[in-house]
This record gives structure tokens, C-alpha cells and sequence, in this order.
């Protein structure tokens, strides 16, 4: 008989072939975590055979691996290995529960047992052997462990969608104070908890989890922007396209849709931004935050190919769409207010050329942005500073640099230190000013401690 020493072997043998195979791939711990939704400690305990997950995890590491099920195959061997110790320890002692001490006419007393009939408790009088006889030895071993049969792992609470929506909430709020490396582990740990529920219900339910995970995914996406990780980035919002589709939710298909037209702004395919920013637009929100967020990605599109006229209209549609938005509102896209709305348009006057108009409506959004968005306020004080510079205003630029800067020290955002370096550089035709020296001297403090 297969006793604990034997599958706690079993168990960390398959960790070390998870790290043969990682290592194998050219993956560390830290950028396994995300592809396969489990974090780095996840990761780090199942390879030392402490943590064992569910099947779904061994199947994400033979996909992104390339394993061809060599981990799941050898997940399912010391599941039944386990299977088979608990098995045997169970009838072992089940039979000496019903049989010490009695002879072959005690084992065939009889004993009251509670049985569900037609959907109502009953009282049955059974034998003691028949009892054992038709208790299956895994059953009874299962029952002895506290473990629930298997059937009764698949009973999902639907309660539990609200609780992960409501601790999202409190992560997005904990993200605006204390910046996305504080929050991301926690993010990837609920996304493997939420993958696992959603793969044991059914139906509408099942519906409902993935909806839960798309925006988990799209959250986790954000962070490792806010990062410097696009690449992890892209892999996360490219999930949660695909869970919103899966699920048929069209206002968070809309949502993401407008995600990735804002990221293309920044990236190499600009001229995507339009197409994608229509697409937002095509699948139909009812939520006028999200088409307010859709018309500003389309405002951005037309700075690309260098339409004023468009942008502003663009820009108008998204003012009067988020003109009922206000600081205190919830759900998706409740941040896209008509600050948020004013601080888009500071960009995109920004990449038209005309950086004074930028200047007025960055300042005209920090006026009015709430003090508790931390690391947004941030973004937009580098920018106001990156209109300055592009003003020809060394000292306002530095100063709003400066502050920047602080932001991105308390938030830790990469996003935050990056706009502020590359206003750094614009301001390289004015060394002596005393605010950029200043400015120079905390970029060089903040890469030391970096």
C-alpha cells in the first residue's frame, strides 16, 4: 500500500519536471506566472512539491511549454496514487470501525442511516456489511479525510461572482493609491481562483465567471502596463477580449475594444486606433461612460492622421457623453468624466502641434481631478510638463516634472518615470535653468534607487 512518504514524492518529482521544462523553455518563475494564471509563488511552492493545483494548471503549463501533456499525464499519476492511499486506508479502517470486537453476527446488526429520498430526509434501516459493502472505499476514505465526493466539489455559490467583483473594486482603489506593484501578484493569484470556479460551474453561472474574469483579465492587463510590461499586457487584454466575446457580454467587448485603441496610440500600429476605437463604437454599449471612452479613442484616431476638425468633434461627442459622469459614480468606465475627457484632449492637442492649447486643458483637468487617483494625476502632471517643454516654458515643465515624479515614486509607476525622463530630454536646451537642474538631480537620484 502507497503510504504519505510515496505521494509527497510523487508530488515534488512532478515539481522538478515543471522546472526542467520551464527552464527548458527560457522561463523564469516570474514570467511563467502570468501565462499560465497562478502567481510566481505558486509557481515556486509546486516545483518544491509544498503547493499541488487543480488539473486546469497542469494543463496551462504542457500548453504554454510545449510538453505535449507530459505534466498533466504525470498529475493524473500521483492523483491516483493519492487516490489509491486514501482508498486503502479508508476500507482499512471503515472495516474495523464496523467489525472490532464482533463476530459474524454482530457484523449483521443493523444501523440507522439518513438518506435524501425524492428530495426529503428519511430514516433507512440497513445491515452494517451492507453498509460497507455499498460505500465505495474512495467515498469513505474521502469522508474520513473531510474532503467533500467529487460531486459535491462542483456545487458552485453563485455568491461568490459578487465577492470577486467587489474585491476588484477594492484593488482598483488600493491601485490608485499605492501603484500597480503592490496589487498585480494579488491580481494573477484571484485570476487562477476565479479560472478554477469557473471551470466547475455550469450554465448561466459558468456564463457569469468568465464575464468575472474578463475583467479581472483586463485589470491585469492595466497593471502590467502601468509596468512597463506591454508584452504581459497584450497577452492579458487579448484574454479578456476573448472571455467578454465567449460570454456574450457586449458592454465589456466594447470596453476592451476601446482599451486597445488607447494602447495603440502609444504603440507602433497608430494607425490602428481609429479602426479599433469604431469597433468600440460598433458593439453597441448602452453605458454612456464606455461610449464616452469609445469617442475619445476615436478623437486620438484623428490625431494620427492629423485631423483637428474630427478630433474636436470627436472631442465634443465624448464631453457631452460623459457630462453626467461625476467623481463619485461606479461601474465601467465611471472614470471616464468630463476631467478625464479634458486631460484626453490635452494629448491630442499635444500630437497635433499645438501645445499651448494642451497646457490649458491639462491644467483645466487637474483642477477638477480627485486627489486620491494618485498615479493619474501623475501621468497627466508629466504630460502638462511635456506640453510646457514643447512650449518653450523650461520652468513650469520642470516644475510640473518634479511633481511627477514624486507620484511616481509613491505609485511605483513605470508609465509615471518614463514620461517624465522624456521630458527630461526635451528640456536639454535649457541645462543652467535652476528648475531643470533640480529636475536632472532627482532623474538621477530615482535611477540609483531604481
Amino acid at each position: 500500500m502507497a503510504d504519505p512518504h510515496d505521494t509527497s514524492e510523487a508530488w515534488r518529482a512532478l515539481g522538478q519536471r515543471l522546472a526542467d521544462f520551464r527552464k527548458a523553455a527560457g522561463h523564469t518563475q516570474h514570467s511563467l506566472a502570468p501565462t499560465v494564471l497562478a502567481g510566481r509563488s505558486t509557481i515556486a511552492n509546486t516545483e518544491v512539491g509544498r503547493q499541488h493545483p487543480d488539473r486546469g494548471f497542469w494543463e496551462r503549463c504542457d500548453e504554454v511549454l510545449n510538453t505535449d501533456g507530459a505534466l498533466t499525464a504525470g498529475y493524473d499519476q500521483v492523483v491516483a496514487l493519492q487516490q489509491h492511499y486514501r482508498r486503502a486506508r479508508g476500507t482499512a479502517a471503515f472495516t474495523a470501525l464496523l467489525t472490532s470486537g464482533a463476530d459474524r453476527e454482530a457484523a449483521e446488526e443493523t444501523v440507522i442511516v439518513t438518506a435524501v429520498v425524492d428530495g426529503q430526509e428519511r430514516q433507512v434501516q440497513v445491515s452494517r456489511r451492507a453498509l460497507l459493502q455499498a460505500v465505495p472505499g474512495g467515498m469513505m476514505a474521502s469522508l474520513i479525510d473531510g474532503d467533500p465526493p467529487a460531486e459535491a466539489a462542483r456545487v458552485v455559490d453563485p455568491a461568490i461572482v459578487e465577492h470577486f467583483a467587489v474585491l476588484r473594486s477594492v484593488l482598483v482603489e488600493s491601485d490608485n493609491r499605492v501603484g500597480a506593484a503592490a496589487i498585480l501578484p494579488t491580481a494573477r493569484q484571484q485570476l487562477g481562483h476565479i479560472a478554477d470556479y469557473r471551470r466547475a460551474a455550469r450554465g448561466g453561472l459558468r456564463d457569469a465567471f468568465l464575464r468575472t474574469e474578463a475583467q479581472w483579465a483586463e485589470f491585469a492587463g492595466w497593471l502590467s502596463d502601468d509596468l512597463g510590461d506591454r508584452g504581459t499586457g497584450d497577452w492579458w487584454l487579448a484574454q479578456a477580449l476573448s472571455m467578454a466575446q465567449e460570454s456574450g457580454d457586449t458592454e465589456f467587448t466594447a470596453y476592451v475594444f476601446a482599451r486597445m485603441a488607447q494602447r495603440a496610440t502609444d504603440a507602433a500600429d497608430q494607425d490602428r486606433v481609429l479602426g479599433l476605437a469604431r469597433a468600440a463604437e460598433r458593439a453597441g454599449s448602452i453605458r454612456t461612460q464606455v461610449r464616452a471612452f469609445a469617442a475619445v479613442q476615436r478623437a486620438h484616431g484623428h490625431t494620427v492622421e492629423g485631423d483637428s476638425a474630427a478630433f474636436q468633434a470627436a472631442i465634443d461627442d465624448a464631453q457631452h457623453l460623459a457630462a453626467d459622469t461625476g467623481p463619485n459614480d461606479a461601474g465601467l468606465g465611471s472614470f471616464c468624466t468630463a476631467a478625464y475627457v479634458w486631460a484626453q484632449e490635452g494629448d491630442g492637442w499635444l500630437r497635433l502641434g499645438r501645445p499651448r492649447a494642451a497646457v490649458q486643458c491639462f491644467h483645466q483637468a487637474l483642477d477638477a481631478w480627485p486627489e486620491s487617483y494618485r498615479r493619474e494625476r501623475g501621468r497627466y502632471l508629466a504630460r502638462t510638463a511635456a506640453a510646457h517643454a514643447a512650449a518653450d516654458e523650461p520652468q513650469q515643465a520642470a516644475a510640473a516634472a518634479l511633481a511627477a515624479l514624486d507620484l511616481a515614486r509613491i505609485t511605483q509607476s513605470a508609465r509615471i518615470q518614463r514620461d517624465v525622463t522624456t521630458v527630461g530630454r526635451q528640456l536639454s536646451a535649457f541645462p543652467t535653468e535652476p528648475g531643470v537642474q533640480r529636475l536632472y538631480a532627482a532623474l538621477a537620484a530615482s535611477a540609483m534607487t531604481a
